[in-house]
């Protein structure tokens, strides 16, 4: 006696070919999530959106590298202390390519009049030597940049100290310094309300000044009304790379995966006792098998499949107090400086110094703070490279070396679908 007959057979079969198309669809569909096990690094890292944007940035920067300043085409005539925003970039000499330029460029491309004289930007050349730093004698910056900082003009910068850090290579004490020093420069010289912070390998969306200054205001009216606790920062980027399924979480996917394996019991229990066309398919051995393979199978595609995939982020402002990278972009309120800076002061003194954005989280773990991004991410890192990184390690396909690591699916895909778009939602996600 066969130990299935042929209606279960056929049954078995039918999923066999069913999970073999749903394989190929995940194979295509979750090739840009990171998390998964279908991620294809060659689709995934594909710059779509980036080369575009570069070209307008590029472009626009290009109308201010003349050998002066010209008057007419002057963008910041106005007074930086009734900023509304200030914007602070720290840049270091990398490695292979300085992409301060498209970084500037970037975030004053698409503005308003009104817009670019509302906002202030501060660039920090941190570099012991700034004539060493290649981009530093442009034209351009003097023409756009409405304060050039340099080590030599800020009174806290610890010289002797930087110029010992940049000689042993220590970057990771140095950057948190040149953070904190970019930080105090906007919150000491400018009155704005609300201070940016980007690295100078970053790429801006088009809209990103109307996107960054509506969510805010949505923040503070969710934070009046109860919604959100007070926040130390809105992230302007995020890499999908760190979204996946968390190990933590384990007890709470074990015990949902549990669950559906039980419902599926249960249900065909009682499609037996009540249908009689089933009676001959749902038997125990059958239903047997269909609890301890197909169904566990279908739940190990859908996590194979990633996070990313299967529970994508909403466009919105998201509550991401966990899990979020890195020091790339991010908005702080101004009340918030304060506490940052001398944070970072404390933790630069430490044996073992911790980067950038890990004393930011201790900052916000420690006070409580709510930690939000912005979906999809209003920026995208392009860095081909740190300065304390091995140049061979990327030869790789594409030459925006963000695409190597460190990388936003979500905005290659947003933004060339939708350019500009619409606008983010007014929707706040807390889960």
């Amino acid at each position: 006696m066969p130990l299935l007959n042929r209606k279960q057979r056929l049954s078995l079969v039918s999923f066999a070919c069913i999970y073999f198309l749903l394989l190929l669809y995940c194979s295509f569909n979750s090739a840009r999530d990171p998390g998964s096990a279908f991620f294809q690094p060659r689709a995934g890292y594909q710059p779509v959106h980036s080369p575009t944007r570069i070209k307008e940035s590029l472009g626009y920067l290009s109308s201010y590298n003349a050998t002066a300043a010209d008057l007419e085409l002057d963008p910041h005539a106005t007074t930086t202390q009734n900023a509304s925003l200030c914007v602070g970039v720290v840049t270091v000499r990398r490695p292979l390519i300085q992409t301060l330029d498209m970084t500037v460029g970037s975030v004053l491309e698409g503005l308003t009049p009104d817009q670019r004289s509302s906002l202030a930007l501060h660039v920090l050349f941190a570099v012991t030597h700034p004539a060493d730093h290649p981009l530093y004698q442009h034209p351009w910056v003097a023409n756009v940049v409405n304060r050039t900082l340099t080590y030599g003009w800020l009174d806290d910068a610890p010289l002797t100290s930087l110029r010992r850090l940049e000689m042993s290579r220590n970057y990771k004490k140095k950057s948190l310094i040149d953070y904190r020093l970019a930080l105090q420069s906007c919150y000491d010289y400018t009155d704005a309300p609300w201070i940016m912070m980007l690295e100078d390998d970053v790429l801006a969306q088009g809209a990103w000044y109307n996107h960054t200054m509506r969510s805010i205001q949505n923040i503070e009216a969710w934070k009046e009304q109860g919604r959100i606790q007070d926040w130390l920062y809105l992230r302007l980027f995020y890499t999908e790379k760190f979204l996946g399924w968390n190990s933590e979480f384990w007890p709470v996917y074990l015990g949902w995966s549990v669950a559906i394996v039980l419902a599926a019991g249960l249900t065909g229990i009682c499609c037996r006792r009540r249908v009689r066309p089933l009676q001959e398919v749902l038997s125990n051995r059958f239903l047997a098998i269909v609890c301890l393979l197909c169904v566990p199978l279908l739940i190990g595609l859908y996590f194979l499949a990633g996070r990313v995939t299967m529970r994508p982020m909403q466009p919105g402002i998201h509550l991401m107090n966990k899990h979020g990278c890195c020091s790339q972009a991010m908005v702080f309120p101004r009340e918030k400086i304060p506490i940052v800076a001398n944070e970072m002061m404390i933790v630069q003194d430490w044996k073992k110094v911790k980067a950038a954005d890990s004393v930011i989280e201790m900052v916000g773990n420690e006070y409580g703070f709510d930690r939000l991004a912005i979906s999809p991410p209003l920026m995208q890192h392009i860095g081909a490279a740190t300065y304390k990184e091995d140049k061979k390690k990327w030869n790789m396909d594409y030459s925006l070396g963000g695409a190597h690591g460190v990388w936003s699916m979500e905005f290659e895909k947003a933004y060339e679908q939708a350019r500009f778009g619409a606008g983010i939602p007014d929707a706040l996600w807390l889960d």
